[in-house]
């Protein structure tokens, strides 16, 4: 992804990157909730940078194939597509998922599933970022309504497993990303 040299360089690093602090999750009625906080090693803006990438966000986790910005309706409102492999076990599906993305402030996102363009009947996610120079804890929460058949097996505990893999995931990105940017 960045090159061996960097990786091989930063794995110290990263051996501690990423920390989540609480995490939880429900399924009731076929919608899901999830709510997970990380601490990351990253100061906010590196981290705001990274979540509103939004033609690039397949560097911050693998399990997202394609992303771009479908219509920019102000310089902090945009509706944004992501095609996504999600795997849960070894139910395996590519899912398409639209949303309107705002950007509140520097520290709060929300994003609205637009359910016509997507493979959800609805859904809603928010970001809210608290950090200071060089840690940044980043809440997340979400919740979504599938319109595809999701296995019964398929319950909170394996969904919360499933996010909080991919935040670390994604925390490990920001913290590289901020590792990188430090000026000499």
């Amino acid at each position: 992804m960045r090159g061996l040299v960097v990786a091989l360089f930063l794995v110290p690093v990263l051996a501690q990157a990423g920390r989540i602090l609480h995490s939880s999750a429900s399924v009731e009625d076929g919608i899901y909730q999830v709510k997970v906080a990380a601490s990351i090693n990253a100061p906010p803006d590196t981290v705001l940078r990274t979540i509103t990438d939004y033609e690039h966000l397949t560097a911050i986790n693998s399990s997202i194939l394609e992303s771009s910005v479908l219509q920019t309706f102000s310089p902090t409102r945009y509706r944004v597509r992501t095609w996504m492999r999600v795997c849960i076990l070894v139910f395996c599906r590519n899912v398409l998922q639209v949303q309107d993305v705002e950007q509140l402030d520097e520290t709060h996102l929300v994003a609205d599933i637009v359910p016509e363009y997507s493979d959800f009947s609805a859904g809603r996610a928010e970001w809210t970022l608290e950090g200071s120079r060089d840690r940044t804890v980043l809440n997340f929460s979400a919740w979504v309504e599938p319109s595809f058949w999701v296995p019964p097996v398929i319950g909170a505990w394996l969904f919360r497993r499933m996010i909080v893999s991919e935040m670390l995931e994604t925390s490990s990105y920001m913290e590289m990303a901020a590792v990188e940017h430090v000026e000499p």
